[in-house]
């Protein structure tokens, strides 16, 4: 696929903040195609929101280049990338009502009045928000502020959204509904867009396709699906939640020895084996595990077990319709199909 099918193309890009003494991207690159919903993720200080600010054009970068529908826009201006941006805080003006905050952009940049109106009345049905156009954003709740920050950027018609944590100031039920309505407006909107975010569970519901950002460039990435489920190296495995890997000690007679203790195996022995908490069941069919149970967290439907099997550590999230408590000694069950291979 050339350079010229991608929304976004970004190539060899070099960054490092002054005094740092060390590089913060370090041969970045990364593609974003038409209409698609990119999400990046990575810890705390690994470089996500310098990616965003290097698209936007807020940070010049000392290597590589930025393509943006085919236009090579590594030193242009922020302006004149044609770039939206959406920002965790909202940063609403409070004295002005939702259609001046959605207007106010469009207005600077003196666009007549009538094409104004069709903009902002085509984004306010786009993002819910009609018959909220009087409203000022002290009477809003968090989710509405947020549905107008959206709105505010996608009413420029940008070739690409840019949107750093947009829902992390919400609280967690919130969150969810949100999730899959942003999802909704930018599939609609059919904006390329740039998610970043510190959680797995968001990026797997708003995604396209993932990213994993570690040491200033992608470690893996691939659709939500795999990315969750089918992870192929231990630190992505580990960003998104499966708990549980384990050394392959050695194999015998068709299974691998591992701390946990013997998997059923075909194949050749790989290094490293991992598998989600929610892989495990405490009925079967599978293998069976004899675990010990640490401790117990009871999230509603579902219980949250610290598990010793064999020599080694285990979390399991499983059904609480049957009682399990600290100290019970239990028998797990895990389809081999979900063992994961890592390297």
């Amino acid at each position: 696929m050339g350079d010229g099918a991608m929304s976004v193309v970004i190539r060899d890009i070099d960054l490092s903040y002054p005094g740092s003494g060390s590089r913060v991207l370090e041969g970045f690159g990364m593609d974003i195609e038409d209409g698609e919903i990119y999400s990046l993720v990575g810890g705390s200080g690994s470089g996500k929101t310098t990616v965003l600010n290097v698209i936007a054009g807020f940070l010049e970068p000392a290597r590589g280049r930025i393509m943006i529908d085919g236009r090579d826009v590594t030193r242009e201006k922020p302006h004149r990338r044609n770039i939206g941006m959406v920002f965790q805080d909202y940063a609403l003006f409070p004295h002005m009502s939702v259609r001046s905050n959605i207007a106010f952009g469009l207005r600077t940049r003196n666009m007549p009045r009538r094409e104004i109106d069709r903009r902002v009345k085509d984004v306010l049905e786009l993002t819910g928000l009609s018959g909220y156009e009087s409203k000022l954003p002290s009477a809003l709740s968090g989710g509405e502020k947020q549905r107008v920050a959206l709105s505010r950027a996608l009413v420029y018609e940008p070739d690409l959204l840019l949107l750093d944590e947009p829902l992390s100031a919400l609280d967690a039920s919130l969150r969810e509904g949100l999730r899959r309505e942003l999802r909704r407006i930018l599939k609609s909107a059919g904006t390329s867009a740039l998610y970043v975010t510190h959680d797995q569970q968001e990026a797997v519901s708003i995604s396209d396709r993932i990213g994993l950002l570690m040491c200033g460039r992608i470690h893996e990435e691939g659709d939500p699906e795999r990315m969750y489920w089918r992870p192929m190296k231990v630190e992505t495995a580990r960003f998104m939640g499966v708990a549980n890997i384990l050394k392959v000690e050695r194999s015998e007679g068709g299974f691998i020895k591992t701390p946990a203790g013997r998997f059923p195996w075909a194949g050749n022995t790989p290094e490293m084996i991992g598998f989600r908490p929610e892989s495990l069941r405490l009925e079967g069919p599978g293998m069976r595990m004899s675990c010990r149970v640490r401790s117990v967290e009871y999230r509603g439907r579902d219980l949250l077990l610290d598990l010793i099997s064999s020599r080694a550590g285990i979390k399991g999230v499983v059904s609480g319709r049957k009682p399990v408590r600290k100290g019970d000694r239990i028998e797990l069950f895990l389809d081999p199909d979900d063992i994961i291979v890592l390297s």
